[in-house]
């Protein structure tokens, strides 16, 4: 990994990983989001889709969320705030490659204040599946249990995986408090 990408290995315990991943194939049916990408759609759950019998996943999600900010902050050398974090599942989808806070001819997209990306890789059991860097050749092969961040101007996507699902949790991070997301401060 270059200068903008930093991996932590055992970030998450394998058994809240587990937690998590069973929390969200019970809930995602009834909770997941419907965010008119059929790409997305019913395979993505924020932390504040959780129902709340699911409870002790968004407690898990949380202490993720809260371990990962202070890492990006020190990381970045100022405070960051988190954006999100959330769930989802991938069946064999690869990501085209993008930048979290700008369209590829440079515009700004919806979330243009994404200064960091961070991803938690929940299970292993799958082939494929890397995160790459196209524009610096770096490769990642996911580890259950890693956290992986990276600046959010670096172009990155994902190969397509086979053999079993594959689910993550992402979370964004930014140096602007304005877009701080308001489900970090809940106690569940």
């Amino acid at each position: 990994m270059d200068g903008r990408m930093l991996e932590l290995r055992q970030f998450a315990d394998p058994d809240d990983c587990a937690a998590v991943i069973a929390a969200y194939e019970r809930s995602r049916g009834a909770h997941g989001a419907v965010v008119g990408d059929p790409f997305f759609d019913r395979r993505v759950m924020w932390i504040g889709s959780f129902p709340d019998t699911e409870n002790p996943a968004r407690r898990i999600l949380q202490s993720w969320r809260h371990r990962a900010t202070a890492v990006a902050s020190t990381w970045a050398g100022h405070r960051v705030f988190s954006d999100t974090i959330q769930v989802v599942r991938w069946d064999g989808q690869p990501m085209p490659p993008h930048r979290d806070h700008r369209h590829p001819d440079g515009s700004p997209n919806p979330t243009p204040w994404r200064d960091w990306a961070g991803i938690i890789y929940l299970n292993d059991g799958y082939a494929g599946g890397r995160l790459i860097f196209p524009e610096t050749g770096a490769q990642y092969t996911p580890t259950a249990g890693a956290l992986v961040l990276f600046s959010g101007d670096v172009l990155h996507g994902v190969e397509a995986a086979s053999g079993g699902p594959r689910y993550t949790a992402p979370a964004w991070f930014t140096a602007d408090a304005a877009h701080a997301d308001p489900w970090a401060e809940v106690r569940f």
